[in-house]
């Protein structure tokens, strides 16, 4: 048991250390971790980054978030926060704002939480979706263990996964409720 662990314990390491910085849609959309200013200047210099939407919420009087609101200021980089737990299924008007905003954002957009899997994959998946238009299936990926999400053994953050389904569905009833353009014709 201890080997068949060992291989997945040492990726997720890697990924918090590398900063779990992966591309959503090239050269529009990427996600990462929570970075320091360094490796977020990098990034911006590597990919032009023009806004960045943080899931953590706004902490003024925290180190991380005035040094990422500094790089953004300096930078001329649109910021947004929006705070949603990885543990809590956010409602649905929440994650409409989090469609919104991403929908909105000068692109390239860089999504963000603390470690890059769990927001940032339910976020990711959102976009996918409702916005690059991709099947439910291939939008769900954004929340895998490829980026460090693991929802199993009684971990809540399943909470994202419920969420990314109940989004779904609400997308779903929507589009439905909508009359279409040859009805209204």
């Amino acid at each position: 048991i201890a080997v068949a662990a060992a291989a997945p314990a040492s990726y997720a390491g890697y990924l918090q250390l590398s900063g779990n910085v992966h591309t959503v849609e090239n050269a529009t959309v990427y996600r990462s971790g929570q970075l320091n200013a360094t490796d977020l200047d990098a990034l911006i210099d590597s990919t032009g980054i023009r806004s960045i939407l943080n899931l953590r919420g706004a902490h003024p009087d925290v180190a991380w978030y005035r040094e990422e609101r500094d790089v953004a200021r300096r930078r001329g980089i649109v910021y947004r926060s929006i705070a949603i737990s990885a543990r809590n299924e956010p409602d649905v008007a929440t994650m409409r704002e989090i469609e919104q905003a991403m929908a909105d954002a000068p692109k390239p957009l860089l999504i963000h939480c603390m470690g890059g899997s769990d927001r940032t994959g339910l976020a990711s998946a959102i976009y996918e979706y409702a916005i690059a238009g991709k099947p439910e299936g291939v939008a769900a990926d954004q929340l895998s263990f490829a980026f460090g999400h693991f929802p199993w053994l009684g971990s809540s953050t399943g909470a994202m996964d419920r969420a990314f389904e109940r989004f779904v569905t609400f997308s779903e009833a929507a589009a439905a409720a909508k009359p279409s353009t040859q009805e209204s014709m």
